[in-house]
């Protein structure tokens, strides 16, 4: 962190101490254990509402907005900021206020960043983050070593979607095997540019080559797939926001399902080996246009498995932390910004993992796949959302109530309170690997696909111009609800 200081070259005796009631609490003791301290803590300011500092012998300021008051009551001339190194615009905004009030502002960092290893004692940034496996109270399994290298060894692997979360780590874990050669398709640029950096550098061996591609665009497939010629394709380019998809029907089934189908075309017209989809348990079940879009791209893949000698799959899991605009991402912004932070629901739950185990368990099962199978990863037991978002604040040292609220906000459009990774009434196999198992479902009837295909067929080209161009995105929805008799509303889900 900076400092500012009116004269660095001597010590201040009259500080505030601002920080969360834990740092405050920690840092004071910290400070009274030395007879020879070179400051004297004249008062402390407490971010959230101030709760659990009572007692300490040195008065309370109130909160960080009373900053100016505090310093001209109590004849400060330097504050001590202890607060987690993710609070940073916090922290900033302190020194800043701080300096032009001629303090010399000095950061602490809280003990937890320190054992932690977001920040050394000197109080300079390090590269951490929060501990995902801890947050959520689980350890990934170990990944069978030579299975993952039968598969993905000397092989030609297509990643779509390969600059998103999962992506980038099923590319990152495929280089680890040496295929070779590599091919990176997506159609963010700047996602690709960094990916293909950040492989070169860790895995300078590997052979690679970026696609700017969209799945969408069936003849821009059937090329790519021509020009490779892959043995391994893993599937993970998809729309998967649910209150985005609510408001924009047609983009959904075009990206989830239309991608899917045009990419698993060129699988099979080029003779791929193996092909892999990114599934989602909100397939099951669904209460969203998202989760909709997502279980036709399912059933076309096992229509088409039927049909064809390339192998294909696809696995299903739940959320992951970390990935971009899942809660972690969000709630770091919110906590920057001090808070508060917000959840949903208060007894909305969810299945979480973490992405290296995610993408690792993906590359597994596409080993284990025959064809048709609707591989399930074990999510262990469904996470209260509050109680992660509690254990969240906790980690960075803030009490929940205390130095920080959670904000209910409400459920939103599409969402549920629970999700599912299966259907009750069928059965489960159990594979190799302990964290992964086989959903025994019956494959659909052909004729139902071809039904569905030619009623989206008909849709998306209704306005007779480019795709979807003239369609009534509620008549997505409801051809969607046809098509997926088990769909439910959000309500009846939440309920």
């Amino acid at each position: 962190m900076r400092e500012t200081a009116k004269n660095t070259g001597n010590s201040v005796r009259r500080v505030l101490l601002a920080g969360s009631s834990l740092a405050v609490r920690q840092s004071l003791a910290s400070l009274g254990l030395s007879e020879s301290s070179p400051v004297e803590v004249v008062g402390v300011l407490v971010s959230g509402e101030g709760g659990g500092v009572s007692g300490l012998g040195v008065p309370v300021c109130g909160g960080f907005e009373s900053l100016e008051v505090a310093v001209a009551d109590r004849s400060a001339e330097g504050l001590l900021v202890c607060l987690p190194q993710a609070m940073r615009e916090r922290i900033d905004d302190l020194m800043t206020r701080g300096g032009r009030l001629g303090l010399t502002c000095r950061y602490l960092p809280p003990v937890g960043d320190q054992l932690a290893g977001l920040v050394s004692v000197s109080g300079r940034c390090g590269g951490g983050s929060v501990d995902a496996e801890s947050l959520i109270g689980r350890r990934g399994r170990p990944l069978d070593e030579g299975a993952l290298r039968g598969t993905l060894g000397g092989q030609t692997v297509l990643i779509t979607g390969a600059a998103g979360s999962i992506g980038s780590e099923l590319a990152r874990i495929a280089c680890r095997y040496e295929p070779s050669l590599i091919v990176l398709a997506d159609r963010s640029e700047n996602g690709l540019f960094q990916l293909d950096a950040e492989l070169g550098r860790l895995f300078p061996d590997v052979s690679r080559r970026v696609q700017i591609h969209d799945v969408t665009h069936r003849h821009a497939n059937e090329a790519l797939f021509a020009r490779y010629r892959p043995d391994v394709v893993l599937h993970a380019a998809a729309h998967k926001h649910v209150p985005l998809m609510e408001d924009h029907p047609t983009a959904a089934v075009e990206n989830n399902f239309y991608g899917t189908r045009w990419v698993v075309d060129a699988a099979v017209a080029a003779g791929v080996g193996r092909l892999v989809m990114i599934s989602t348990d909100k397939a099951v079940n669904p209460s969203s246009i998202m989760g909709a879009s997502k279980r036709l791209a399912e059933l076309y893949i096992q229509y088409a498995s039927r049909r064809s000698e390339t192998t294909l799959a696809m696995v299903r899991f739940g959320n992951v932390l970390g990935s971009a605009c899942s809660v972690l991402p969000i709630w770091s912004e919110q906590l920057a910004h001090g808070g508060p932070i917000t959840v949903t629901h208060p007894e909305m739950t969810r299945y979480f993992m973490t992405i290296p185990e995610a993408a690792g368990l993906v590359l597994q099962a596409a080993g284990y796949a025959r064809g048709g199978e609707v591989f399930l990863l074990d999510m262990g037991d469904p996470v209260r959302i509050l109680d992660l978002a509690e254990r969240y604040l906790r980690q960075h040292g803030l009490e929940p109530g205390v130095d920080m609220s959670v904000r209910i906000t409400g459920p939103r459009p599409g969402e549920k309170l629970f999700e599912e990774l299966a259907y009750r009434s069928e059965a489960m196999t159990p594979t190799e690997h302990p964290s992964i198992r086989i959903w025994e479902t019956t494959p659909p009837e052909p004729a139902r696909i071809q039904q569905l295909l030619a009623t989206f067929d008909r849709l998306r080209d209704a306005g007779g111009g480019g795709p979807w161009e003239g369609t009534n995105p509620d008549a997505v929805a409801t051809a969607l609800r046809s098509a997926i008799p088990e769909m439910v509303t959000a309500v009846s889900a939440a309920g």
